[in-house]
């Protein structure tokens, strides 16, 4: 398998791209935005595609990491979309964040043409994208995985097989419910520190090193200390769209989210606020002052 088809330059699928145009990988790149791809092809050596169809097309090895359901279901369905080229014995991965509905109904799609579909989300930062660093949580037919795990292995460390497909999808939402539970926790204690006339700086310092020190608060410092001032890295609308997709899958199971809940509830409101653009850190602005970014 030397043929990988990329599709979405995001955030965390730009360094991921990155990691397989290094390794030697054929690549071909899609994006939403061309000029993205466009980019990204001139400084890796790569190729970019118009069109999801023209993207797939001969390719061993299709990847896609976008932003949610309807984007990864318009990629392989929509007009110019990649299911059309999509032939037997092609290995198929999504590596983004979507409900397991999504997953069972991709894995039909890509079955009938006989493509094997993995569900392998990831977890970790941007940072741990570029280091190769990211926990992959795969799951669907086990030979697909174990036919899949060099390149997955470009990708990130550990490669862990969760098994049935769907199984990594509901994993990730499980993961995510406590990263935007320790974002509001965060938030939260951060406004309380500065209400009670503790300097920003000092009380993350003091976080960093208690019993609440965890890579979470280390990777997200900058963004609580400064907000406004670095980059984007996961925003406030897609981490609603996290906890909506695991609220759902715990309706549907019997599962009692009653923290996740109230963070969607919270998350809702600084949306309403115009916070949805920012970065997730930026609940702590919204109950700061609800005053949105300029």
């Amino acid at each position: 398998m030397t043929k990988i088809a990329f599709l979405g330059l995001g955030r965390m699928g730009l360094p991921m791209a990155g990691n397989l145009a290094a390794d030697g990988y054929e690549l071909t790149v899609w994006n939403r935005s061309p000029a993205k791809a466009e980019d990204f092809a001139a400084q890796h050596r790569a190729r970019a595609a118009a069109t999801p169809y023209d993207a797939v097309s001969g390719a061993d090895v299709v990847i896609t990491m976008l932003a949610d359901d309807r984007a990864v279901l318009d990629a392989y369905t929509g007009e110019g979309g990649a299911l059309e080229a999509m032939s037997e014995g092609t290995l198929a991965f999504d590596m983004g964040t979507v409900s397991p509905d999504t997953v069972g109904r991709l894995r039909s799609l890509l079955g009938g043409r006989g493509v094997d579909f993995v569900d392998a989300p990831v977890s970790g930062s941007v940072t741990a994208a570029a280091a190769r660093s990211l926990t992959i949580m795969a799951a669907g037919d086990a030979d697909a995985v174990h036919r899949g795990r060099e390149v997955l292995s470009s990708l990130g460390d550990p490669v862990l097989y969760l098994g049935e497909s769907g199984a990594g999808s509901a994993m990730k939402l499980v993961v995510n419910t406590i990263v935007h539970s320790l974002n509001q926790a965060v938030s939260e204690a951060l406004v309380l520190a500065e209400r009670a006339g503790i300097e920003r700086s000092t009380a993350y310092s003091v976080f960093l090193n208690s019993a609440v020190s965890a890579p979470f608060m280390q990777y997200r410092r900058e963004a609580f200390e400064r907000p406004g001032e670095v980059p984007v890295a996961f925003r406030l609308e897609l981490a609603a769209k996290d906890l909506r997709l695991a609220l759902e899958l715990a309706d549907k199971v019997g599962a009692e989210l009653p923290q996740a809940r109230v963070n969607r509830e919270v998350l809702g409101a600084a949306m309403a606020a115009g916070f949805g653009d920012a970065d997730e850190s930026a609940v702590a602005q919204y109950l700061r002052s609800g005053t949105p970014p300029p």
